[in-house]
């Protein structure tokens, strides 16, 4: 109920404060307006009725926030509350970056003796309305900023207010960015196209390219700068969020390059080819593809490096070795997914020319092998370079390769690649019975022979893919029974009881089917504390009324125990366990019987189920982005259909 009185709070103190801000900004406005009298008379209700509603709506919603901050050690660490704070600030600091970029732009237009309305942003805005929407918003972002730093003078409990302040500079960094290498692009494309007839059009780019550029280049180092000055912090360096935005921004940059390089090179192999392209028109067409090229570049090479450096860092340890698969099979993914469209690129060129449908001195066809050569080019060295090492590490024996094999990325890629492996084959498969059964029953489609041919190659592609795939699957699944087995073997358990009986009987089976070549003994409470032999046991499963009571031996002999213990919540009198009360037993023992799985291969121990909101919320979006994603990938399958 507080979570949500919370919420509402904010959200309505957000939206009404954002109605003031721009109330004021209209009402400035009509001081300096020069607009007829009608017009001026609307723009100056328009800004009087803005702030007529929001501000009292504001102040019945932040004041008792507010109060309640001051008093409430919990309200004032809350985390909606540091959200409402730093989404505020941005939501005037943003703007402020917005309208000096437009003051700018439109200046060296103005330089440039060009119209105004070319501009990238504000030109339809004069300097009068930038600077008042500028001061406005700085007044606002003052007051913010104000009341932040009085809460941060006693540091707020928890980690809710620090993960905010870092998720704001990094969405600073990230927007500052953006117009770097925006302004970059733009300089780099009138550069490459200098030769043309000088015209508005690249010298706009210019003009805009270099606005981006004044303002995104100091403002993005500073960003980046004081972000890189928290990392002597450990929960700085050691945060989720760095690591989302490192592996962002080399990602972007590995896309921002092999893209445009594709383009290129198509644009070389048409030329190599024969295709009749002037130098300058040659210049022209690359110049939008290497002038993104050289900037995303720069970002791929830069943020790469240091998220290479951030993870050679860490200890050697599982998570290390997971950060580093994680950027080769997200890479391996895209070279994997360009390899194969490459293929069946080329392969239906391969069918049309050996049909005779079209020939090599054919400007599309010609195209077409020029594409398809493009996109093998800059897809099969980038699938060869990220997966052959992940195949030799999941390979290996021992430690390491058993957790390269059982790891969560290799899984998802696997079963990824699995997937639309399966899809593909389902609609060639399809779309080929269904072209022949149309011949058998009289009505053939006037190019029968093609269809079926590149439905077969489109289903032959597919299959091997999957059968390549399915059998790395294959692979790591044997390897990894036998590397669990040889740790089930090496990992005996013990089971204490007051009798053999359901209690035994139950853990037992339970084991046998979870892990079957773990050593089990049963040792009787009342026999005393176990001899040397059972002593050995690298964990010991025990009842709840042995846990709560047990006899003196055992006691003392549990106390010494090196080992793991793991209390089944049987039922007691009197006694309610937190998580099993009620449970039946052949419940409790399989879940017993999966933690003690879990302890012999040396994983985490998995937590309670927790079916809350936010899960069910996560699940319900999983399925959104889900299912798009699907039907998005056989409408992709069926373009190839009809290729």
């Amino acid at each position: 109920m507080q979570t949500i009185r919370r919420l509402y709070r904010y959200l309505v103190a957000f939206i009404s404060l954002e109605v003031v801000l721009w109330g004021l900004i209209e009402l400035v406005r009509t001081m300096f307006s020069d607009e007829v009298i009608g017009e001026g008379v609307s723009q100056l209700a328009g800004g009087l009725s803005l702030l007529l509603v929001g501000i009292p709506v504001f102040l019945l919603h932040w004041l008792p926030a507010q109060r309640s901050a001051t008093k409430d050690e919990e309200e004032r660490s809350s985390r909606i509350r540091a959200i409402f704070l730093y989404g505020a600030l941005l939501a005037t600091l943003i703007p402020i970056a917005q309208n000096v970029l437009a003051l700018i732009n439109r200046l060296w237009l103005q330089l440039f003796r060009l119209p105004l309305d070319q501009a990238i942003l504000g030109g339809a805005q004069n300097w009068i309305e930038n600077l008042i929407a500028i001061v406005m918003n700085s007044l606002i972002a003052g007051y913010i900023y104000y009341v932040i730093r009085n809460n941060w003078e006693e540091p707020p409990t928890g980690d809710s207010f620090p993960e905010t302040r870092r998720l704001y500079r990094y969405i600073w960094v990230l927007y500052f960015l953006a117009m770097l290498v925006g302004g970059f692009t733009l300089v780099l494309q009138y550069t490459l196209t200098i030769g043309e007839t000088l015209g508005s059009g690249p010298q706009a780019r210019l003009a805009n390219g270099l606005a981006l550029l004044i303002v995104g280049a100091p403002l993005w180092a500073v960003t980046w700068l004081r972000v890189q000055a928290t990392l002597d912090q450990p929960d700085e360096r050691r945060s989720i969020l760095r690591l989302v935005v490192l592996y962002l921004l080399s990602l972007i940059g590995v896309g921002g390059v092999l893209l445009p390089a594709g383009i290129v090179l198509d644009a070389i192999l048409r030329a190599s080819l024969g295709e009749n392209l002037p130098l300058s028109g040659f210049l022209n067409e690359i110049s939008i593809p290497v002038s993104a090229l050289i900037p995303l570049g720069g970002v791929w090479f830069y943020y790469g490096r240091t998220l290479s450096t951030e993870i050679a860092l860490l200890p050697e340890s599982p998570r290390r070795s997971g950060l580093r698969r994680t950027y080769f099979y997200i890479l391996g993914f895209f070279g994997l997914a360009a390899f194969v469209m490459g293929l069946h690129m080329l392969l239906g060129f391969l069918i049309d020319l050996l049909l005779g449908t079209s020939t090599i001195g054919d400007v599309t066809l010609r195209n077409r092998l020029t594409a398809a050569l493009a996109t093998l080019i800059v897809g099969l060295p980038l699938w060869m370079q990220t997966w052959r090492p992940m195949v030799k590490e999941a390979s290996q024996e021992g430690e390491a390769g058993d957790h390269a094999r059982r790891s969560l990325v290799r899984k998802i890629y696997l079963y990824l690649v699995l997937f639309a492996s399966v899809i593909g084959v389902m609609v060639a498969a399809g779309g080929l019975i269904f072209e022949l059964l149309k011949a058998l029953l009289g009505d053939p489609a006037t190019d029968l022979l093609r269809k079926a041919l590149m439905l077969l190659e489109m289903l032959i592609l597919f299959s091997l893919v999957l059968a390549y795939h399915w059998n790395a699957l294959r692979i790591d699944s044997h390897l990894a029974a036998r590397a669990l087995a040889e740790r089930h073997a090496a990992y005996p358990v013990l089971v204490l009881a007051s009798e053999i009986g359901e209690f035994t009987e139950s853990i037992i089976n339970a084991l046998q089917r979870e892990a079957a070549s773990l050593p089990v003994a049963v040792h009787l409470a009342e026999n005393g504390a176990p001899d040397a032999t059972l002593s050995e046991a690298k964990a010991v499963v025990l009842p709840g009324e042995l846990s709560v009571s047990p006899p003196e031996a055992l006691r003392l002999w549990l106390k010494d125990f090196d080992g793991e213990s793991v209390v089944a919540p049987t039922p007691m009198e009197r006694w309610h366990w937190v998580y099993g009360s009620g449970r039946e037993l052949p419940r409790v023992a399989r879940q017993t019987a999966k933690i003690i799985r879990h302890l012999a291969e040396g994983e985490d121990l998995p937590g309670p189920a927790d079916a809350s909101t936010w899960r069910i919320v996560l699940y319900v979006l999983a399925g959104m982005i889900g299912l798009p994603l699907t039907l998005g990938l056989i409408g992709m399958l069926l373009s190839f259909v009809s290729d």
